[in-house]
């Protein structure tokens, strides 16, 4: 997933190279075209000294007076040039153009045109032509001007631009990600609250942001007091049923007792055995719900403070059998989980473990990664045969029904842990012998 602040970073920096790259190629087209301006203002004035040099002899032919030009025309390849053509006695060519010559087109009167072309000894001329009409000839004057040096100096200055316009876009684009860093820092305390969030360390997230997050904050919060609203409904609503049902049950089991059925101990035993089973289901349902929506906002089970109190309250349901209870925590961390749901996992574990347990029940705690806890319980009483741990581990096996004496406890502890994305492993121990019980859970 890519990050907002990067990609508006890149999008800024392409921006502004493209705004950059765009000046540069504007400006070096109105410099270019600032500088041929210049040139053909020039160009234009020399051509009218040209042209208020030029006489018609005795006989009517052109003649130019030299001594009233510029003297750069009378300089040999000075870099200046004209040419006089279609008077009818041959071009005219300027002094300064020596053995070479320059290809003109013939322009009507008052037509003019400028192009580029090469000169003598590879110089890069600038030439402007127009038609004219005096003395009754009709002629085209072209004037020519090397703009190889001027040339020169504007690449030169066009690079010391295009590296002055590189460095201040590496500063701008320095000063835009400082500046949008700095601006997303202020998101900071919502990912922190998000943090403690998991952590169980607050409720919700504080609502003193940017106002461009601060809807999305506002309905987050809204969402998280939704879902404890609705587990707290759930488990009340657990809680108001037991006890609703629990009068009827007690009702019918006294009825039982009716000495109308005496006479069909089958049928008494019967409904016995029904009152039993839908006092069992009840109670495992019952449990289910008060898991809805478990891992509620805020909340954190800490294994490491939680567990020895369960262990020592176990101890003393179970102080008739000499038990030796082992514990060890390996570098356990607390988990987003809530908290009942773990007491309800690892409390049915448990007490499975103390109520077959002949003299010892293991439990181990072990951190596996950055972002999982494994619980170990284990015990050295008579254990599962193999038919019984592959039924226990078959998808939808109801192992209130398929084992004996461990099956509710179980039932319920698969459940949790199944709830939270856990895996959940029965099989025999290795080193005590009997059933052990291994959980993995995700820590967050």
């Amino acid at each position: 997933m890519r990050s907002l602040e990067g990609r508006l970073q890149i999008g800024l920096a392409l921006s502004l190279a493209a705004l950059v790259a765009a000046f540069w190629f504007l400006g070096h087209h109105a410099l270019h075209r600032m500088m041929e301006s210049f040139i053909v203002s020039r160009l234009q004035h020399d051509a009218d000294a040209v042209l208020a040099a030029l006489h018609t002899d005795e006989d009517g032919r052109p003649e130019i007076g030299w001594r009233r030009l510029t003297p750069v025309y009378n300089q040999p390849q000075s870099g200046h040039y004209f040419v006089l053509e279609g008077t009818g006695s041959g071009p005219i060519y300027s002094p300064s153009l020596w053995d070479d010559e320059l290809e003109i087109p013939a322009l009507r009167a008052g037509e003019t045109r400028l192009w580029h072309m090469p000169g003598p000894g590879g110089q890069a001329l600038l030439v402007w032509a127009g038609g004219y009409e005096k003395a009754g000839l009709r002629f085209t004057l072209a004037m020519a001007e090397d703009i190889s040096p001027l040339a020169a100096r504007l690449r030169n200055y066009e690079w010391f631009f295009a590296a002055t316009a590189v460095v201040g876009l590496l500063l701008m684009v320095l000063i835009q990600r400082l500046v949008i860093h700095q601006t997303f820092r202020r998101l900071q305390p919502v990912f922190d609250d998000i943090r403690r969030l998991e952590r169980g360390e607050a409720f919700q997230l504080r609502e003193d942001v940017p106002w461009e997050i601060h809807p999305l904050v506002h309905k987050f919060n809204g969402l998280l007091h939704l879902i404890q609203d609705r587990l707290t409904r759930s488990r009340n609503a657990a809680g108001n049923l037991a006890h609703a049902l629990k009068t009827p049950l007690s009702l019918l089991l006294h009825s039982l007792e009716d000495p109308a059925l005496d006479g069909n101990p089958r049928l008494r035993a019967s409904l016995e055995q029904q009152v039993q089973r839908i006092r069992v289901l009840m109670d495992r349902e019952l449990k289910r719900a008060r898991m809805a929506g478990s891992g509620g906002p805020g909340q954190r089970f800490d294994p490491g403070a939680e567990i020895p109190t369960l262990l020592e309250v176990l101890k003393q349901m179970y102080r008739s059998k000499p038990l030796a209870v082992e514990y060890r925590v390996d570098g356990a961390q607390p988990m987003n989980a809530d908290r009942e749901d773990m007491l309800e996992l690892l409390g049915n574990l448990l007490d499975n473990a103390f109520k077959w347990a002949r003299s010892r029940v293991r439990c181990g705690v072990t951190q596996t990664g950055a972002d999982r806890i494994e619980y170990t319980i284990e015990d050295d009483g008579p254990g599962c045969d193999e038919q019984m741990l592959e039924r226990i581990q078959e998808r939808g096996a109801r192992m209130d029904e398929a084992v004996e004496g461990h099956g509710l406890g179980l039932a319920i502890a698969r459940d949790v842990v199944r709830l939270y994305g856990g895996t959940f492993t029965p099989d025999r121990s290795p080193e005590l012998g009997g059933f052990r019980v291994r959980v993995v859970l995700p820590r967050i």
